[in-house]
């Protein structure tokens, strides 16, 4: 710190004038950026971030100590430094490479900001305009709708050290900071979407770079029929009488936006501002189902297929889709989702394909032709079948306690004139053949067969049961984290329902049979006498008869259909075609109507959005996140876009200059990519350094050189194009003035300081 110095001044000065008198008596070159601040009669430092204001303002008193901090040529300032950085600072001083080629730590889950600001880092328009200081005349302290200039001194900080060239990586702790003081939904470190953040950021920016300190009232006017040139002229003017920034200046355009009442006919044209294009991706109206079939043929190993149904279809597309593959007919087959050893649920042929989630465990269970649904002359009754394994007693009153489910559930056709423990036994010990062994006459044990033979027909002919489980007493015992099945589809019939069958299951060689409920945790005893449940049956293992006879690894074997080897290539989309979905009509939807002014109520009106004017530098969103009140997914569609010579001439509704052709003619200069899926996934950047015009791939603290044709991916989320006049007005530009010297915000500093008289 140098030799404290000793100024006099004026209340009614500007700050901005003891800032000036600083730098002239420590000998600060008009090359170097400084801040002021005040030491506090505690010792503590308070940042003087408004110049503007005169030293009456600021509270200055005489005798008050005022420090002034120069930047270091990182770009970073010397109070932000810990102490015992030094050594750090100085490497990082020595170090010199390609300004703005520098990366951003990782905070955790952070990736989504650091590959926005990479993307804006990048547009040279915008990065000139910090590096040179002109952001500094512009700070707006007292607009109600900003940040009282933080975010953009914090943002200005990082494009200083980003291109100092004196830094590999940066930590952009601080402005991670001031982002989750201004926004709190970005606290913490959760993932976001790096088009939130960007646009959370583009109008934080805006509003503390605003150059209008007092917004006037504006009333917007429908076009009312007045020529759209003049409308345009007018909307564009009343914007720019509340809103001028360095942000409008570079990224703001003007919609056309048409409204027509479906019933009276009025049309309603206005011209509305925006910041970016989100355009939507076109739509494929068919989706891939994998699904598990188990044939009836026990010798047949379960088959994988990959199916194309309708995405707005129903159960019955799928069994329709999969009886091309096998041959069985639609009416034999029956849809389940298979959870955790149980039927999730058993769907019913006419609902909504919607209702399955991609990561569902479908199986699809072939059974008896006899067994349709709703007639009561069917033969057969289909029963879904658990297995369980009885475990070591853990002194529990309730038997379930000690039975574990296992393996696969089964949905079996049972012929109405085979319904007893005996024949039911025999059917599913066939239907188990494959990884069960049958015992040989010298392992049966034949200590209850007189019994058994005795009660053959002691099972009788299921009771009328119910096409669901709602009733049963059974399935509140079953705790949270079960998966209660609801609308079954078992067949029914008139006789007495479970509660009437036996007591107990008699023992056989193998397992044993017990009525349980649709979780597979109660046994017959819990049902309650007076209702008519669905019967799901358990066969039930001893540990030791399940070691000996029960085959795991082929129980749990599958074959693949040759369907699943075929790669389903989605046709790549053309980025033309996205802003062609983007401009075409559509109705609005019922939670979103129009007021009509003629009819003087709401209207599901038609709206058609054209694009009248186009900023320097254009945003464009794909919208890859579809959301919609049954579903939630990601479109990983390839969207070709071009690198150069992107041409939005046929787009534009203005009238054109012919002699102006470049000025709807854009080139790419960044890419936001997002890898993965709505739940996880990781963000990056692709961008063209504006001194050096290489492409450079940013993954966080990671930067590498690649070269164009890496570019285009199934990832690309957010584009950023410059318009090809302004790259040419730019390279045109000296570009040997050097920015002025100023001010900036941050914490307590250590460098020069003066007495203030």
């Amino acid at each position: 710190m140098d030799t404290p110095h000793t100024a006099q001044f004026s209340q009614t000065d500007s700050v901005d004038l003891v800032l000036h008198t600083a730098r002239e008596q420590f000998l600060v070159s008009p090359q170097e950026e400084t801040r002021l601040w005040i030491k506090n009669a505690e010792g503590s430092f308070e940042r003087l971030c408004n110049t503007r204001v005169t030293v009456l303002d600021a509270a200055l008193k005489t005798g008050q100590v005022v420090v002034m901090e120069t930047r270091n040529k990182d770009g970073t300032w010397p109070s932000a430094q810990p102490n015992d950085t030094s050594s750090t600072l100085e490497e990082e001083e020595d170090f010199q490479g390609q300004p703005g080629i520098c990366g951003l730590t990782n905070l955790g889950n952070t990736c989504f900001m650091n590959s926005a600001l990479q993307c804006l880092s990048n547009v040279p328009q915008l990065t000139e305009y910090f590096l040179k200081n002109r952001y500094l005349e512009e700070l707006n302290f007292c607009n109600p709708l900003g940040m009282k200039g933080e975010i953009a001194q914090a943002y200005a900080d990082l494009v200083k050290q980003a291109w100092s060239g004196h830094h590999r990586s940066i930590v952009p702790q601080v402005f991670k900071t001031k982002v989750g003081h201004f926004a709190s939904q970005f606290l913490g470190y959760q993932q976001h979407d790096s088009q939130e953040l960007l646009s959370f950021l583009l109008d934080g920016l805006h509003e503390d770079l605003n150059r209008v300190k007092k917004k006037e009232y504006v009333e917007l006017c429908d076009a009312a029929g007045r020529p759209d040139q003049e409308v345009a002229q007018e909307a564009w003017q009343n914007h720019k009488r509340r809103n001028d920034s360095v942000i409008v200046d570079t990224f703001h355009g003007l919609f056309k936006s048409t409204l027509v009442c479906p019933d009276c006919g009025n049309v309603s044209v206005t011209f509305d501002p925006f910041c970016y294009l989100s355009v939507p991706l076109p739509v494929s109206h068919k989706r891939v189902m994998e699904v598990f079939f188990v044939s009836m043929d026990p010798r047949r190993k379960p088959e994988q297929h990959r199916l194309v149904v309708p995405k707005k279809g129903k159960i019955s597309d799928l069994c329709v889709a999969l009886a091309k593959h096998t041959g069985i007919s639609p009416e034999r087959m029956m849809v389940a989702d298979v959870f955790s050893h149980r039927f999730y649920k058993i769907y019913q042929l006419e609902e909504s394909l919607s209702s399955i989630l991609d990561r569902d465990d479908i199986f699809i269970y072939e059974v008896s032709g006899r067994a349709a649904i709703g007639e009561n002359s069917r033969e057969d009754v289909v029963l879904p079948i658990y297995l369980r394994e009885r475990t070591p007693a853990r002194d529990y009153n309730s038997s379930y306690y000690g039975l574990m489910l296992f393996g696969h559930p089964l949905l079996v056709s049972v012929p109405r004139d085979r319904l007893s423990w005996d024949a039911l036994y025999h059917i599913l010990l066939y239907r188990l053949s494959r990884y069960v062994t049958r015992p040989s006459s010298d392992d049966e044990d034949d200590g209850d067969e007189k019994a058994d033979l005795e009660d053959k027909d002691s099972l009788p002919k299921p009771g009328h049961v119910t096409e669901g489980s709602s009733q049963d007493p059974g399935l509140e015992q079953a705790g949270p984290s079960s998966r209660v099945v609801s609308g079954s589809r078992a067949p029914v019939d008139n006789s007495p329902g479970p509660s009437h069958w036996p007591q107990r299951a008699r023992r056989k060689h193998l397992f044993t049979l017990h009525t349980v409920n649709s979780n597979g945790t109660s046994d017959r005893s819990t049902f309650n006498e007076d209702t008519h449940a669905q019967p799901y049956i358990a066969i039930d293992w001893e540990p030791e008869m399940k070691k000996r006879y029960y085959d795991e690894v082929e129980a749990e074997g599958y074959v693949k259909h040759d369907c699943v080897g075929y790669v389903l290539k989605k046709a790549p989309v053309q980025l033309q075609e996205c802003i062609e979905l983007f401009t075409t009509v559509e109705t609005l939807e019922k939670e979103n109507p129009w007021y009509c002014p003629t009819c003087k109520q709401h209207q599901l009106a038609t709206k058609k959005l054209d694009l009248w004017m186009l900023p320097e530098t254009l945003i464009i969103h794909l919208k890859r996140f579809s959301y919609t009140k049954f579903s939630r997914e990601k479109l990983d569609t390839l969207v070709e876009f071009p690198i150069r010579d992107l041409d939005f001439s046929e787009f534009v509704i203005k009238p054109q200059n012919d002699s102006a052709r470049e000025l709807y003619k854009y080139d790419l200069i960044a890419v936001s990519n997002h890898y993965g899926g709505l739940r996880d996934g990781h963000y990056t950047t692709f961008a063209c350094n504006k001194d050096s015009g290489q492409w450079h791939y940013f993954d966080d603290s990671s930067v590498s050189p690649v070269t164009e044709n890496q570019i285009e991916s199934k990832a690309a989320y957010v584009l950023f194009y410059q318009r090809q006049d302004v790259a040419r007005r730019m390279q045109t530009q000296a570009s040997s003035s050097k920015p002025p010297a100023s001010s900036a915000c941050g914490a307590p500093p250590k460098s020069e300081s003066m007495d203030v008289n």
